[in-house]
């Protein structure tokens, strides 16, 4: 349990942090010390299963007993950070939405998604996508959607979320409220979606709807902006991953009581608001957000952190303190259903660690029997 007065503490739970390198080095080992609740792995530290395995087990016996949540984006095509020859190959969303039999390919698929990250100690993938690619000029969904109809798009992505799941991996749906139809990326620029609720509660929602049906564990919510969502209508509304109306809609109408967790923090969509990236985290506090995703640098990670800590210290009527402990309660529900612990992830590194001794590490992760599954399942060549 946190002590009631640990401010500190109590921020860095909220925050999920990433770093440089293949081992914990002093940047990550440092963000564990503090106290962060979370951490996203990338391309840059991987090198093999069993070293991925290692490198999570030892995060979770330095936080021990306290549990650590490990997530990493793979959604599949080019999105995924596990990848061949020593992962299996996933193909992207639209390839999966396109087979003969797309619910049965989302389920093949999310199987050997969660048996591959269950296996090298990760509790949560960053997928599905449930966009819906309804925009030819957008550049950051494109093919990482399944469809172009919110009926394809539910479908699939509920398979996905199921069979991810019934693996002991967490599953995430993004981006809410929907980014298929922006022209612009939130790495790189403000995006804005521009409907109105109306078609939102036609085409945007409705795969999230399905996702939550299915018991996706998080929802990830974007940066951009939904003025159609406002209960003012602005030329420049706050990002939704601030707004208290947008993640209202998701907690109140759609009915999400899960983990709801921003895009990161450090995309040029939130660069140059008012108070900086802080005072961003602190206004999605506020909103209910739960988890902040800050992918890169220690300094950030380090802002958000102590904007957290000041709101909460600061806080008169205790409604930020409020929010904070209900975050690290769902938080805490996830983790009791998706995170293992010191004990279980050190095992699954010894079991690869052998593996490669023994030269069956494809009989773990990389199986060619589920490479062939996926092929078979989505209807693509043996390169996917």
């Amino acid at each position: 349990m946190l002590p009631p007065d640990d401010a500190r503490t109590l921020a860095a739970r909220l925050v999920c942090f990433g770093f440089d390198g293949l081992e914990v080095n002093a940047h990550c080992a440092r963000m564990l010390d503090l106290g962060c609740g979370a951490v996203i792995l990338f391309a840059r530290n991987v090198e093999s299963p069993a070293q991925v395995a290692r490198l999570c087990a030892e995060m979770k016996r330095r936080v021990s007993p306290r549990k650590l949540l490990v997530m990493v984006d793979q959604e599949g095509g080019r999105v995924a950070r596990f990848k061949e020859p020593h992962f299996t190959a996933i193909p992207s969303a639209e390839t999966v939405g396109n087979a003969a039999d797309a619910a049965n390919a989302a389920r093949v698929v999310g199987d050997v998604v969660g048996k591959e990250c269950r296996a090298v100690n990760v509790d949560m993938t960053l997928a599905p996508v449930v966009d819906v690619n309804t925009n030819p000029q957008n550049v950051v969904i494109g093919n990482r959607a399944f469809g172009t109809t919110p009926n394809a798009v539910g479908v699939t992505a509920s398979a996905f979320v199921r069979a991810c799941q019934s693996r002991g991996v967490a599953a995430c749906a993004k981006h809410w409220p929907g980014h298929g139809d922006t022209t612009d990326d939130t790495h790189a620029a403000t995006a804005i979606t521009k409907h109105g609720l109306k078609r939102l509660r036609v085409v945007e929602i409705p795969p999230f709807v399905d996702a939550v049906k299915a018991g996706v564990a998080s929802v990830l919510v974007a940066h951009v902006q939904v003025p159609g969502m406002e209960k003012m209508y602005s030329p420049s509304p706050p990002p939704a991953s601030t707004s208290a109306a947008v993640v209202g809609y998701l907690r109140e109408r759609v009915g999400f009581g899960g983990v709801v967790m921003s895009d990161d923090m450090e995309m040029d969509a939130l660069a140059n608001l008012p108070g900086g990236i802080g005072q961003c985290a602190v206004d999605g506090l506020n909103a209910t957000i739960d988890l902040f995703l800050a992918c890169h640098t220690e300094q950030t990670q380090l802002e958000i952190i102590g904007a957290l800590r000041s709101a909460i210290e600061n806080d008169a009527t205790g409604e930020t303190r409020c929010y904070a402990t209900n975050a690290i309660e769902r938080l805490r529900v996830l983790a009791d259903a998706f995170v293992d612990g010191a004990e279980a992830a050190e095992a699954n590194a010894y079991k690869l660690e052998c593996s490669v001794l023994e030269g069956t590490t494809r009989e773990v992760v990389g199986n060619p029997e589920d490479a062939r599954r996926v092929r078979d399942a989505c209807g693509t060549s043996p390169r996917l």
